[in-house]
């Protein structure tokens, strides 16, 4: 009867665990979630609009615009949170995601049409330097949920780069609606990236200095 009792608790743990690895995998899809909610949206404006492709247009423009505003506070917003953390837990990770972040807040100010140019450079850079930093970062199962949030993150850049260069061009409606699909992942992404910096721990780091002896 204990023996019984026991696989069962067993069974119920193995279960517990698989559902928590499949729920911390679904931000991976909020960026193909983001496409068809934009397909829908799209469906409804043709339903509402039949005969007025204009009147679409204007609706369509008003997203646009939308995504436009929020996307660099959004951004900002995520920048203070890593900085803060940064400063708080002393914790390297968030000094490097800060200075990524940097970069496609830089991008996403359009202060100038250069920075698409230098903004994947900057980028390899940073990325590079958390390679060199790889023994003093997070390891990815160190700090879980932050890990979950920004791969999820940057799985959704690299379909929103996907969307900008037309590879799902055969989706429905992508004449009519390849803006909207790349600015609506974009934000889908600047809001995981968001999360990832909420959700990142707050442990603190401890630093030790070795000095080389003479």
């Amino acid at each position: 009867m204990t023996k019984m009792n026991n696989n069962t608790a067993g069974e119920s743990v193995k279960s517990r665990h698989m559902l928590l690895r499949v729920t911390l995998y679904l931000p991976l899809l909020l960026g193909p979630v983001a496409v068809c909610a934009m397909i829908i949206f799209y469906n409804v404006l043709c339903g509402k609009f039949p005969d007025d492709a204009s009147a679409r247009l204007v609706q369509l423009d008003k997203w646009i615009n939308f995504c436009e505003l929020i996307a660099p506070w959004m951004l900002a917003a995520t920048l203070a949170v890593y900085w803060c953390k940064a400063i708080y837990t002393r914790n390297l990770t968030y000094v490097v995601i800060s200075a990524i972040t940097a970069c496609l807040l830089l991008r996403e100010l359009h202060w100038d049409h250069t920075i698409k140019i230098v903004i994947f450079p900057l980028l390899g850079f940073c990325f590079v330097w958390m390679l060199i930093w790889r023994d003093l970062v997070d390891a990815p199962t160190a700090n879980w949920w932050h890990t979950i949030f920004f791969i999820a993150a940057l799985a959704t850049y690299g379909f929103g780069q996907l969307i900008e260069k037309r590879v799902f061009k055969s989706l429905p409606f992508e004449g009519d609606l390849h803006t909207q699909m790349e600015e609506t992942v974009e934000c889908t992404a600047h809001l995981l990236l968001f999360m990832a910096a909420v959700f990142g721990s707050w442990q603190r780091k401890v630093i030790s200095v070795t000095k080389k002896k003479k």
